[in-house]
This record gives C-alpha cells, sequence and structure tokens, in this order.
C-alpha cells in the first residue's frame, strides 16, 4: 500500500475536498456488473489508506463515494469515473499511487482532478457515450448504414418488469455518430437519459440482419464493446469532458 506523506496533507479551510477520478476496466474486469464494480471501487480506496471521507448515513463502514452512469457487464471501458471525498488536500499524483498500488488487476487509473465541494454531479452531468464496437459488419456497410441511418424513426423495444412490459424508444434522435471505421470497427456516439437509454448491441440488432440477440440480458455476443468516453453535451450542443 502507497503511504501518503504527513507533510503533504493540507487542511481544507471549507471542510472537505472533492477528487473526481477515472479508471479503465480491461481483460477480465469487463465481466464485472456495475454493482460488483462499485463494492471492489469501494475496497479500494478503504484499502489505498487516503483520508477518505466515511459516509456516516451508513450502518455499514464504507467511504463516501459517488459513481458515473452503470456499465454493462461484458463491456470494457476506458471511462468509468467516481468522486471521492478526503478529510485533507492531497496532491493528484499521491491519489494516483495510492489508488494504483490498491486496486485490481484489469483496473487502472487514468486521470485524478480535484473538484469544487459543489460541483455537478456525475450523473447529472453526463448525457453522451463514445463507444468503440469490434466486430463482423456487412460487406456492403456503407450502403448499408447510410440506408438505417436515413430512417425518420429507429424503435428500439425494450421489455420491463421481466418480460411483462414493453418500451418503446426511438434510438434516431440519441444518434450523434454511427461511422465505420473498417469492416471490423464502429465507431457510435449515443444521447442518454431517464426513458431514452439504448444499448449499442440493441441498435446494432435493429441494423444487422441474423438471429436476435437479448440486449436485455446484457449479452454481447457477436460484438465487442468499448466504452471510449462519457461526456456532457452543452446548451450548444458542445461534447465537453466531464
Amino acid at each position: 500500500m502507497h503511504s501518503i506523506d504527513p507533510k503533504s496533507l493540507r487542511p481544507s479551510v471549507d471542510g472537505s475536498v472533492r477528487y473526481r477520478v477515472c479508471v479503465s476496466r480491461l481483460g477480465a474486469a469487463r465481466e464485472l456488473t456495475h454493482l460488483a464494480q462499485i463494492e471492489l471501487l469501494r475496497r479500494t480506496v478503504l484499502v489505498s489508506g487516503l483520508p477518505v471521507v466515511m459516509d456516516k448515513r451508513r450502518k455499514k463502514r464504507r467511504p463516501k463515494l459517488s459513481f458515473g452512469p452503470a456499465i454493462s457487464k461484458g463491456y470494457e471501458s476506458l471511462a468509468e469515473y467516481f468522486d471521492m471525498e478526503l478529510v485533507s488536500r492531497v496532491p493528484a499524483q499521491e491519489v494516483i499511487s495510492s489508488l494504483t498500488d490498491a486496486l485490481e488487476d484489469g483496473y487502472a487509473v487514468r486521470s485524478v482532478r480535484r473538484i469544487p465541494r459543489y460541483f455537478p454531479s456525475l450523473d447529472a452531468s453526463i448525457n453522451v457515450v463514445r463507444y468503440t464496437i469490434s466486430g463482423g459488419f456487412p460487406d456492403d456497410q456503407g450502403a448499408s448504414l447510410a440506408g438505417f441511418l436515413s430512417r425518420a424513426e429507429i424503435i428500439i423495444k425494450k421489455l420491463k418488469d421481466g418480460g411483462a412490459r414493453e418500451e418503446r424508444v426511438d434510438a434516431r434522435p440519441l444518434i450523434l455518430e454511427m461511422v465505420q471505421e473498417s469492416s471490423r470497427v464502429l465507431q457510435l456516439v449515443l444521447r442518454f437519459g431517464p426513458k431514452k437509454t439504448i444499448k449499442p448491441e440493441a441498435l446494432l440488432a435493429e441494423w444487422l440482419p441474423g438471429p436476435p440477440s437479448s440486449p436485455e440480458a446484457g449479452e454481447v455476443s457477436r460484438f465487442a464493446v468499448l466504452r471510449k468516453e462519457l461526456l456532457s453535451e452543452t446548451m450548444r450542443g458542445e461534447l465537453i469532458a466531464p
């Protein structure tokens, strides 16, 4: 475990200090559910030795953390975010070293930065996701994709309540970018939010021929999905990092 230099700790005049952390999850780590990943990151922060603020609302001892949008089992990612509060200011490089020493295989710290205490939460600010999807696409990929995107509506059916209820989402206004770099790689940028979130594999199942997939079950069979970036879309349509 990395040891924090006591001389580097600076008491915060206004109270706790917030840090925004971005980690990657690759390889075997993609098999974790979102809830399992949350527990892993909580353990990481506890083991790191950082002077973390504890969540007093919980009976079980846990650090005060908040997390970004959920990720599906089977996805790799370069953009898993969480915010944490420390009782004292610690240099970002020391935070990185402490978390790196405590992280399990498959995870790596990509960035750490201090943010204002009343900065918008991750859930409140992130509304766009960029994916890189690898797999086999049609030989007539250009014409096929252009025809798909020319639709006025792209209705995705989602089963809810164990299949008892069907929800229909028009994916067309959610697609900011859908471009094939090659016969094996697709770049996809999607808006998301309450009652307007779709999974990449559900969109691909609507576009591509073949046996039906089960996006509700979180299956990623024909394709490898990498969550490359999480972004905030401004009122002007600009995309910025959280």
